[in-house]
């Protein structure tokens, strides 16, 4: 192995670890402050693409250099909302604003589909501070922030081959200047009527209230797990632990994190497998962060073993790995995803226990599950 590769993949395993913090991260800042967006996707950079750049004479060939080698992509529904996630990241993340750009007020005319902002980024010291961030304090990245629509053309325009007006014929550009020009007013007209949308329907009930009986609805079907009291004085992972090896129904797959396919990521199945092959997700939650966070997290990881016959079969041998004799069936296949937490409630949760803004969340959550046939329940630990 050459040092080259040596070095990418020393990084690369590192950037896996960073990519699953950064993805979360940015979900829950987003959602946090009510920014409605279409996506957050990320990448590492392949060998053979950084291999290429280095390459080329009008870069530095030191790879700890770049600031591509991990990049996330934010993309919005509406222009406006371009700069209001741009606020947001400015405030939350330290901006290398030598190398960043705003693409939307430097490029041609015709290239409707760059008009995105482009930040070269580190975690602000008091963020890398944090015990599970420290590995990453040195660490730069790229983020992409643009509108559907332009991210739309981008892609279009990629697959195509049309990079710059050199050597394009005068015919093929104007047809692109069209193009650009009908994207952009769509993405204006798409702007205008969402606004008229909302002043006509400044007069009807809020969404909190709206959305208030579908909360109820989750609610009303508690999950029936026979899951343990929570000792205040435990964390989450001693209280998983115990469940675990007093009642040996429930296996323990708390930081068992399986590959995802196609991907250098891994993921975490869930906390505990249930008695009837229950997903049970569990999280001492305070606030509307924490438990949107939970509530992503069991949706992105039953998303991944719904979608992935390799990811089933990861997590049934992680579960015969565990050695108490539990095997799961060949074909299996999750049918129920349960999300649990301590509550004054006890075993059977209120509205009022979860927050107003991650109604929304969990609402989203539910609907996304049940469009799989998946049930999603809740449950309340009693704390003693």
């Amino acid at each position: 192995m050459s040092d080259f590769d040596r070095e990418y993949e020393s990084i690369a395993s590192l950037l896996d670890n960073f990519k699953v913090s950064m993805d979360s991260l940015i979900q829950t800042l987003l959602e946090i402050e009510g920014i409605q967006f279409h996506s957050v996707t990320s990448r590492i950079k392949s060998k053979s693409s950084v291999r290429q750049k280095l390459q080329r004479p009008d870069k530095r060939r030191d790879l700890n250099d770049l600031t591509d080698m991990f990049g996330v992509r934010i993309i919005t529904y509406f222009p406006d909302e371009v700069d209001v996630v741009a606020k947001l990241i400015e405030r939350e993340f330290a901006v290398d604003q030598e190398n960043s750009v705003d693409k939307r007020s430097i490029l041609d005319p015709d290239r409707f589909g760059y008009l995105s902002l482009h930040y070269v980024l580190q975690l602000k010291p008091e963020r890398a501070a944090l015990p599970e961030n420290r590995s990453y304090k040195d660490i730069r990245f790229e983020l992409q922030i643009r509108s559907i629509l332009q991210h739309a053309w981008a892609e279009i325009e990629h697959d195509i081959g049309y990079k710059s007006s050199s050597g394009v014929p005068d015919a093929v550009r104007r047809r692109f200047s069209r193009l650009a020009g009908l994207l952009e007013l769509a993405d204006d007209e798409f702007l205008g009527i969402r606004n008229e949308l909302a002043r006509s329907a400044s007069s009807t009930r809020s969404r909190v209230a709206d959305i208030r009986p579908e909360v109820e609805r989750i609610l009303a079907h508690p999950a029936i797990t026979g899951l343990p009291d929570w000792d205040k004085r435990w964390s989450e992972q001693e209280y998983l632990a115990y469940t675990a090896m007093t009642d040996p129904r429930f296996t323990l797959l708390d930081r068992v994190l399986l590959e995802i396919p196609s991907s250098r990521g891994r993921f975490e199945p869930c906390d505990l497998l249930g008695p009837s092959g229950e997903l049970i997700h569990v999280a001492r939650v305070r606030n509307s962060a924490k438990f949107s966070h939970l509530f992503n997290q069991a949706l992105v990881s039953t998303e991944i073993l719904l979608d992935s016959a390799n990811a089933r079969q990861a997590l049934i041998r992680a579960v015969e790995d565990c050695g108490n004799g539990r095997m799961l069936p060949t074909d299996f296949y999750p049918r129920e995803v349960v999300l649990a937490f301590p509550s004054e409630d006890g075993k059977i949760v209120s509205a009022q226990r979860i927050p107003a803004f991650s109604h929304f969340t969990l609402v989203r959550v539910a609907e996304a599950l049940e469009e799989r046939n998946i049930a999603l329940r809740i449950a309340g630990i009693k704390e003693r």
